[in-house]
């Protein structure tokens, strides 16, 4: 049956307010933590996590850093747009619920499994920052079958000696509010290159109100932890950056990381920090999208 050009036009109207309807907008700095919905998981946790991107498209869960949260993901969520992202706040990060126990990676990585089950989603690619790769590095070895890729950014098996030194020295005298403004705040969130006014301070505020025992949780569990063993029985498809002015991993870190993944795809993002993807958001999700696509 051929149709009028007037009816022609109608359909596209159609279809591309359907597509446009599949779309889920990146929310501002000013409406993230507005944006955020809740679920609570198997175990109990109650997790906050915010979604965006294209609804139809593959799974993406992105992971962060410690004290960071959802937004650490803001810079660099525009370029994801072609995926279903959902950014998680970590147990005690963000909106999520605060328990007094438990902060080690196997509990952060029981989390994921939970959301994942809650939100039906059986198979999903993962990206972690720092704490939130090393969460993402034991989840992948933990459930294999889970993981379409994996991209871990500033990622170590351990906590250097001199990071978890430096750590130990100032989180346990932390105030119970904390200055966003202070000193430690300053140097936790140095990086080598600008980042956004709009977006650092308000990172720097809500990291400033993570509770005391958060920090002290998350701290121990990092200290414990050594996810060699889980490194090695990871199936999916692996890229890892690291900027060569990481503060927190070493490059001696960096050996370590690659004798446990051999098969991983390896980026030193020369000039940049712990924080690249804040830094140069455009360029590190590049070569996400480039990777997550294979």
């Amino acid at each position: 049956m051929q149709r009028s050009p007037l009816a022609v036009l109608a359909l596209a109207a159609i279809f591309a307010a359907g597509s446009a309807l599949a779309d889920i907008a990146v929310p501002s700095q000013a409406d993230w933590s507005g944006a955020r919905q809740s679920v609570t998981v198997a175990n109990g946790e109650t997790l906050t996590y915010v979604t965006f991107g294209n609804e139809d498209g593959p799974p993406l869960i992105l992971l962060h850093g410690y004290t960071d949260n959802s937004r650490s993901w803001s810079l660099i969520a525009p370029y994801l747009k072609d995926r279903h992202v959902y950014a998680i706040d970590l147990r005690g990060h963000g909106g999520s619920a605060a328990p007094v126990c438990c902060y080690g990676l196997d509990s952060l990585a029981s989390d994921v499994l939970g959301f994942m089950d809650e939100m039906k989603i059986e198979k999903a690619d993962i990206v972690g920052h720092s704490m939130g790769s090393m969460t993402a590095g034991v989840f992948a070895g933990l459930h294999p079958e889970r993981v379409n890729h994996l991209v871990l950014i500033s990622t170590g098996l351990s906590l250097p000696k001199a990071s978890g030194d430096w750590l130990w020295a100032n989180v346990p005298t932390l105030p119970d509010k904390i200055d966003p403004n202070s000193q430690f705040m300053t140097d936790w969130y140095y990086n080598p290159n600008p980042v956004p006014a709009d977006y650092i301070d308000r990172e720097k505020a809500e990291s400033a109100a993570t509770p005391k025992h958060v920090w002290m949780g998350v701290l121990q569990g990092l200290t414990l932890a050594n996810w060699t063993p889980f490194a090695e029985r990871i199936e999916a498809p692996t890229l890892i950056f690291w900027g060569d002015q990481d503060s927190l991993f070493d490059a001696a870190s960096q050996e370590a990381v690659k004798a446990a993944l051999p098969k991983a795809k390896y980026e030193t993002v020369a000039g940049f920090g712990h924080n690249m993807f804040w830094e140069t958001p455009e360029t590190v999700a590049k070569e996400i999208n480039s990777f997550l696509a294979q």
